[in-house]
């Protein structure tokens, strides 16, 4: 240990001399929540005799409650340990607090108490940022969303919120649409949450996968073009003229993203489009990353005469709403676009066939395709309630862009 001038010295370096710390995550309220606890009841989301876990995240609301750990930094002598990227003092910021609990189900249902304060020695002034369970039948199930008042949901959340309560059946893929924005809410008076866990499978319906096309293997694609509500990827092969461009959808939207109530791809893309394939050779086309969880139905329209009805719908089905699941419509409004499509047969072949091992490739033959063309993919699910869909232009014509390289 150092003399008392030494350590004095080191006490006068770290109080005075300017931080290297950003800036810290602070609760997400933004102000003090009063002590209590929230008692947790989760319907349908544990298994008798199986155990599920909890996380509870505290963060402090104020700067000064952030607990700081100052090093000095000396380029020589025992206390050695300087370089340019940490700079003299470095700082070590515990800008959360994780606690984690284990708990075994006495029946199909998770019950806990979570206190509003961090129960850690030390970090009392920490308060509840999210609780997160962990479980088989719930996956993870997240809530995350602070309000500084009862939140007013809309009713297709399916979620009655009182000044203390939150109780109601939670379908957790339709959590998507704001203000939810994928995370249950919270907020400082709530006292005692009552959910029915009412899942949903959700089939698979997908023609192309960009995340399975490697540079290793000749695809070449350009960085994504970022647009409210989505983005776009441009891939190509470099053995040959076709183009891809994948219109992706945000699913999950960021918790500081502004809030898009209508996805706005680029211009000249029809909304809710998901794939364009610019195809100006060749007589077949294949696609060996489509999953069809279950049998799919298909629309197919010119592009050029797409029924101002049916463009809405497709719009709509890319719309986060609450309770419904992104890419998706009803029953009635799949059956509408059905009904107003043109009646006129899709000039090329689309048909499933086997593939490398077991896999199964969707495959198009281009036949007598002289103009764009969509054809949009649907499967029911919910007990035919609800259909997930995909879609994809089918272009004749060379990509005008700008090329991977």
């Amino acid at each position: 240990m150092g003399s008392f001038p030494m350590r004095f010295l080191l006490f006068t370096f770290a109080t005075l001399l300017p931080m290297s710390a950003s800036d810290p995550d602070l609760h997400p309220l933004g102000k003090a929540i009063a002590p209590g606890e929230i008692e947790f009841t989760l319907r349908g989301a544990a298994q008798r005799g199986a155990p599920f876990g909890v996380y509870f995240v505290y963060r402090p609301y104020r700067e000064w409650d952030v607990i700081k750990r100052r090093r000095l930094n000396l380029p020589f002598g025992p206390w050695a340990g300087y370089s340019k990227g940490d700079g003299l003092i470095s700082t070590q910021r515990e800008e959360s607090d994780t606690v984690r609990r284990e708990f075994t189900a006495s029946g199909n249902e998770a019950s806990f108490t979570v206190p509003l304060h961090s129960p850690t020695e030390g970090r009392e002034n920490y308060q509840l940022a999210e609780v997160r369970l962990v479980s088989g039948p719930a996956g993870t199930l997240e809530f995350k969303r602070w309000f500084e008042k009862t939140p007013a949901l809309d009713r297709g959340f399916g979620l009655a919120c009182t000044a203390d309560s939150l109780n109601g059946k939670l379908r957790e893929t339709g959590l998507n649409a704001s203000p939810l924005r994928g995370g249950l809410p919270l907020w400082p008076s709530l006292r005692k949450v009552d959910l029915e866990l009412a899942p949903v499978q959700v089939p698979t319906v997908q023609v192309w996968e960009s995340r399975a096309k490697h540079h290793w293997d000749g695809w070449r694609q350009k960085s994504p073009e970022q647009w409210p509500g989505g983005q776009s990827i441009v891939l190509r092969h470099i053995g040959g003229p076709t183009v891809w461009r994948e219109n992706e959808y945000h699913v999950f939207p960021r918790g500081d993203a502004p809030a898009v109530e209508r996805p706005q791809p680029p211009e000249g893309v029809l909304v809710g489009a998901g794939l364009e394939v610019f195809w100006p050779e060749g007589d077949t086309l294949e696609f060996p990353e489509v999953i069809f969880g279950r049998p799919v139905d298909v629309l197919a329209v010119p592009l050029a005469a797409v029924p101002a009805r049916f463009r809405e719908l497709l719009a709509q089905s890319v719309v986060l709403r609450p309770g419904a699941e992104a890419r998706s419509l009803t029953r009635d409004e799949w059956e509408e676009m059905g009904n107003v499509a043109s009646t006129d047969k899709l000039p090329s072949k689309v048909e499933l066939v086997p593939g490398a091992g077991d896999k199964t490739v969707l495959k198009v033959s281009r036949g007598r395709l002289a103009e764009p063309w969509l054809c949009v993919f649907g499967a029911n699910y919910d007990d035919d309630r609800r259909v997930i869909l995909t879609s994809m232009v089918l272009n004749p014509t060379r990509w005008q862009g700008p090329l991977p390289e």
